[in-house]
């Protein structure tokens, strides 16, 4: 028997299978995190994958809002595989303002996530073929929306435009879950 993926229209318009919540989602909404269980999450498995390409680990990212009254997602989840039983664990819970995403290759359908620490690494969505454009499409404006509120308040807050400077030397990192959730 078929299962019927519900249509939900991406920001662009266009239509975008999904199914039910992802597995960041159901994590949250499983009673370990009460504080958590009624954010609405955008997310996706990622794998993370060093600058040439080589995969170093699994990783599902999430971007969500704390408050219902906000328009815009403010914390970055990170999750991953534990290494003792291979379900999945919250290690990571980062408020937005303190990490700058990009995209990296879009022809890979590779993000960047930078930390205000110097901490790099990046992500490589995975995705079925048939989805995975949607959804890297998605992120791509997501990425967008966050850039242009951050700027916005930015000159908000200095009286001024910055201009995007050439990146500075930065440190790669791989993502490793802790021994004990730090959240």
């Amino acid at each position: 028997m078929k299962q019927r993926l519900e249509r939900r229209p991406a920001l662009d318009g266009t239509a975008c299978p999904t199914g039910r919540p992802g597995r960041l989602q159901r994590l949250l909404q499983s009673g370990e995190f009460d504080q958590l269980r009624d954010f609405t999450i955008f997310e996706s498995n990622f794998v993370q994958v060093t600058r040439l390409g080589e995969v170093a680990n699994k990783v599902t990212m999430g971007v969500a809002a704390s408050s219902p009254a906000l328009e815009l997602p403010d914390l970055l989840l990170l999750a991953g595989p534990a290494k003792e039983n291979g379900h999945l664990q919250l290690f990571g819970m980062i408020p937005l303002q303190f990490v700058q995403l990009f995209v990296h290759d879009e022809s890979r359908r590779q993000l960047k996530v930078k930390f205000q620490t110097g901490r790099t690494f990046y992500l490589q969505l995975r995705s079925p073929p048939r989805t995975g454009d949607c959804e890297f499409g998605q992120w791509v404006r997501l990425l967008y929306c966050l850039r242009f509120r951050s700027a916005r308040s930015n000159r908000e807050e200095d009286g001024d435009e910055e201009e995007d400077g050439e990146e500075d030397e930065e440190e790669e990192d791989t993502l490793d879950a802790p021994k004990g959730p730090e959240i």
